[in-house]
């Protein structure tokens, strides 16, 4: 009837219904700091969903002082770097209960600024900032000033991506992955090799060639900087190293690049050009593109890199302990048609 009262489902009653203790559905569903285990969580949330709970969350940020949720400020969220890091964050926030807010700077760094000031007022529990490039300066920025106020004010702030402040950060294994990624393409007989290295400023570029480096030295294969060319991460800049490279008169067996998109301008080039690819020229890429103009998307050897992973961890750091690194998930070589192998039998 419409004359009658509302009856507002209790805490309690989730705790009764889930068979546990209020504290423990408490623990659940506002978002406490102290840990609890899958098997109760799990009782709690499905005990909430059939009595009709809903947690008040501006209560709980009267309370507190902050507002249960975890901010999540991504550049570009079309961008897959951005838009996975985002999914796994999303993803490990709702397992543990938490809102997460997602904003997007569109690659503004006065915007990002603005929306982490912003957020200071808001008061969420934890700020992760997805960051691609290193591009502010440490020392008395502006962002590093707001990113110490909010920790000072509300919660802790995680960095994913290129750090270049000082605070909790999840980087990518990207030296690992590289390395392994040689490992792999010395096991299948190549010996001579160039790379094209995308974005130079970027500090992943770097241990792309680091790591690629490393493990080819593992092999006792060198891989001098004459066999660098620097390119910019777009598919036409991946075509312009191919033009240089093609200049320089070079005749390797592999190429790789850093990234996936300057690895198919590189081929579409060389193709372009008269080349076999791979038959006579083998590729490599970084990145694990979804989209592959050639057609089948698995065709280009390449590594996977784990940002889903990267986001999970990151809501980890901000409502655990406070441990900067990597992911528990490490890369994955995927072996494509692009390396077809050059071993022979004896």
């Amino acid at each position: 009837m419409p004359n009658e009262p509302k009856v507002t489902t209790r805490l309690a009653d989730v705790a009764r219904e889930a068979g546990v203790s209020p504290s423990t559905a408490s623990r659940v569903l506002n978002g406490s700091a102290r840990q609890v285990a899958d098997e109760y969580r799990e009782r709690v949330l499905a005990a909430a969903e059939r009595v009709g709970y809903t947690t008040n969350l501006a209560a709980q940020a009267t309370a507190r002082g902050r507002y249960p949720a975890i901010a999540l400020v991504v550049g570009d969220i079309r961008d897959q770097f951005f838009a996975r890091i985002a999914f796994g964050a999303i993803r490990e926030a709702a397992r543990r209960g938490y809102v997460l807010n997602l904003l997007s700077t569109e690659g503004d760094t006065d915007r990002e600024r603005s929306l982490v000031h912003d957020l200071r007022r808001q008061r969420p529990e934890a700020l992760i900032l997805v960051r691609k490039r290193d591009t502010t300066p440490t020392a008395g920025s502006k962002l590093l000033q707001e990113l110490m106020e909010f920790e000072r004010e509300s919660g802790r702030v995680v960095i994913v991506g290129e750090p270049s402040e000082p605070v909790l950060a999840i980087r990518p294994p990207d030296f690992d992955g590289a390395k392994d990624l040689a490992t792999a393409m010395l096991g299948l007989g190549y010996r001579d090799f160039a790379v094209f290295k995308a974005d130079p400023q970027v500090p992943s570029a770097q241990d792309r060639l680091d790591g690629f480096r490393a493990g080819l030295s593992a092999g006792g294969v060198a891989l001098p900087d004459s066999r660098v060319y620097p390119a910019e991460r777009s598919f036409p800049g991946g075509a312009a190293a191919a033009a240089a490279y093609l200049a320089d008169g070079r005749d390797t067996e592999l190429i790789f690049c850093t990234e996936d998109e300057v690895a198919l301008g590189a081929i579409q080039h060389l193709r372009s050009q008269g080349y076999a690819v791979p038959e006579q020229l083998a590729f490599a890429g970084y990145g694990r593109r979804r989209v592959n103009p050639f057609g089948d998307e698995d065709w280009l050897t390449t590594v996977r890199s784990p940002f889903e992973e990267m986001g999970a961890a990151a809501v980890d750091a901000a409502l655990g302990p406070a441990i900067s690194g990597v992911p528990r998930s490490a890369p994955e070589v995927h072996l494509g048609a692009s390396t077809p192998g050059r071993t022979t039998s004896a």
